[in-house]
């Protein structure tokens, strides 16, 4: 089988790939605030992978925590407040999107379509929060539309780049688990 998503069904196999979606959410969410010294901000590939390897809402809420909690962090460390408004809210919906999307992928052959549905739904939800409940200066739906949604493509390539090179590794893994020893 070239992919299993469910190949991930020891609680060790589990709490490693748990382990590495926290660290690389850990280590790119925090400048994703603008500072150029860090990678791009892994979050969205991290719910959409979390929802195609580990799927139970608990992990879900667990994400959604530590992505709040990295938000506070940069707040903290000097970073403006403004996407602290009750438009963050919006983020619940907007990552469950991405988690569906992960968790609904059959096949690696769909998974480039699942990407692209999930971060459109997410950028959707997400925007229509700030453009509902953040100040967006008397913008009609209009202009605001037209001001945000150059940034879709940055947004869906990082995504993709980063789901793309945890599915590489998940085949990778995958084909050393079904290769006997002696032929390795």
């Amino acid at each position: 089988m070239l992919f299993d998503k469910n190949s991930i069904t020891t609680p060790q196999l589990r709490l490693l790939v748990l382990m590495a979606l926290v660290l690389l959410m850990g280590a790119t969410r925090l400048g994703h605030f603008g500072e150029y010294a860090s990678p791009p901000d892994a979050s969205w590939a991290v719910f959409f992978l979390g929802g195609l390897w580990l799927r139970k809402l608990r992990i879900f809420a667990l994400f959604f925590g530590l992505a709040f909690a990295t938000d506070l962090a940069a707040v903290a460390l000097g970073t403006p407040a403004d996407c602290f408004s009750p438009a963050y809210a919006f983020l619940i919906p907007a990552y469950g999107a991405l988690w569906v999307a992960g968790a609904t992928t059959e096949s690696l052959l769909r998974a480039p379509v699942a990407v692209a549905a999930g971060a459109a739904a997410t950028f959707c939800i997400a925007n229509l929060g700030m453009f509902l409940f953040a100040n967006t200066s008397g913008a009609t739906a209009a202009t605001y539309v037209t001001a945000v949604i150059g940034y879709f493509p940055h947004y869906l390539f990082t995504m993709a780049a980063y789901v793309t090179v945890g599915l590489m590794a998940q085949l990778v893994l995958q084909r050393r688990a079904v290769v006997p020893v002696e032929h390795r």
